[in-house]
């Protein structure tokens, strides 16, 4: 393939990796295009090939439409994805191949090395400190970062990663993870989520004879490794199972000196229905908080992004889809990898014309701030935004500032702290607050109709 159709062929490819099981991210590896991207139909089907014919079997029965998908999401061209065998790639060891050169073959010898260390221990060679750009919004967690990664299980340990999704939790966790193996490569390290032990929980009482083995097997792969980097602690929440496994190989690993970091959504203390014993271990080292990027940051991480994919993008461009995408880090690269797939395929120029055609953004992208909200919310009910901001209990006011709270967070996607510092109450408040509308406005449609009403009016 050429490098423009290999740089979007790997968008497709990283973006299906999201949406399915690690374990089948094997037979992606052997996924091709059929016919070279940039010559691809504009409807009708899309055909990729592999060598492999279980592989075939497996993607064809269980992700066909996270593939498609992917596709459509990279390249803004829906069509229907067709896997077929290729012949010409089966494996023949009798067939000679041209001998390289001993340079050569000694340097793809090493990264081919590389590629398969940094992938059984589950890690992504893309989630590197080197590509990750740190602005005021994370570089607190991104130094404490590196001091876990240059001294393993002496600093910082454990080291508890919290934030919004899509801000870059994954990204610096993975990348501590790759520095150690680069600097301590004797040094086991293993990248996973909760719902991996979670699922593999599961999996092992289906049998009830192989029962035993297979949980040894579970506790062997997490009990005898130097490092280790759990995601989505989250989701672990009130799986009492999960929970006292994790409880389990942390005191094992923490005894043992060795390196542990998790990551989650939302802060231990906001983990309510984690036993108490599991919380305080969560917080025996450090927690550190990766916030919203501002927009500077914003603007340099699309500009970053372009370096890395030999895509050329304008300043102009480049700033509004750091204006537009203000949610998360994960949405703004998600819009630029379908901007620059777009224009490739097309072979134009990513104007700021195309970018709204494509992403579908407004001329004029409006930027809604914390305040704005308050104070649309406090006209909308007919009262003053100091009152909103006090610590009156009336019910008029209460109910206010609980939606209030509520839109900040569904509109915003600000921190719970900085929400909280805006309302003058802290974090837990605001999610409190946060949980209970969303949980009324289920059951109540006249909630429901309040909350669509004062969005529009907030919005427009």
């Amino acid at each position: 393939m050429k490098q423009e159709e290999l740089e979007i062929w790997e968008k497709i490819i990283d973006e299906v990796k999201i949406n399915i099981p690690e374990t089948a991210h094997t037979w992606l590896n052997n996924l091709e295009p059929a016919l070279p991207l940039l010559e691809m139909p504009s409807n009708g089907i899309f055909l990729m090939k592999s060598n492999q014919g279980f592989g075939i079997q497996v993607l064809t029965q269980k992700y066909l439409p996270e593939i498609e998908e992917a596709l459509e999401k990279c390249t803004s061209l829906k069509r229907s994805v067709r896997i077929v065998l290729d012949e010409t790639r089966k494996t023949n060891t009798k067939k000679k191949t041209p001998k390289a050169a001993p340079e050569i073959s000694l340097v793809k010898e090493q990264i081919d090395n590389l590629k398969q260390m940094h992938s059984f221990c589950g890690l992504n060679l893309k989630y590197t400190f080197d590509n990750f750009v740190c602005g005021n919004n994370s570089d607190f967690a991104y130094n404490v970062a590196k001091k876990v990664a240059a001294a393993p299980g002496q600093k910082y340990n454990p080291l508890y990663i919290y934030g919004n999704v899509g801000l870059g939790k994954t990204h610096l966790m993975q990348a501590i993870g790759h520095q150690i193996l680069k600097d301590f490569g004797d040094l086991k390290v293993k990248y996973a989520k909760a719902e991996e032990i979670t699922n593999q929980l599961t999996e092992s009482a289906i049998i009830p004879s192989e029962r035993n083995s297979k949980m040894k097997k579970l506790r062997d792969k997490y009990r005898n490794i130097d490092v280790l980097l759990l995601d989505d602690i989250q989701f672990a929440e009130g799986k009492q199972r999960t929970e006292e496994e994790i409880f389990s190989i942390f005191d094992v690993l923490f005894h043992a000196g060795k390196q542990i970091v998790f990551a989650s959504d939302r802060p231990p203390s906001s983990l309510v229905c984690t036993p108490d014993r599991l919380k305080s271990r969560y917080e025996w080292g450090l927690t550190v908080e990766i916030q919203i990027p501002d927009l500077n940051t914003r603007f340099e991480i699309i500009k970053k992004h372009a370096v890395h994919s030999h895509f050329e993008i304008s300043d102009d461009v480049a700033m509004l889809l750091a204006k537009s995408y203000d949610r998360n880090i994960r949405e703004l690269e998600g819009a630029y990898n379908k901007l620059s797939a777009y224009a490739s395929i097309q072979g134009i120029e990513a104007t700021i014309e195309l970018a709204q055609k494509v992403l579908n953004l407004g001329a004029n992208t409006k930027m809604i701030t914390l305040d704005d909200i308050i104070e649309k919310t406090a006209k909308y009910f007919g009262i003053k935004k100091d009152e909103i901001l006090s610590s009156g209990r009336s019910k008029d006011i209460a109910n206010a500032r609980r939606l209030a709270m509520y839109l900040c967070r569904e509109i915003t996607q600000m921190s719970l702290p900085e929400i909280g510092a805006a309302f003058n109450k802290n974090h837990t408040t605001v999610l409190y607050s946060w949980s209970k509308v969303k949980e009324d406005a289920a059951v109540n449609k006249n909630l429901e109709d309040t909350i669509s009403e004062l969005n529009k009016f907030i919005l427009n």
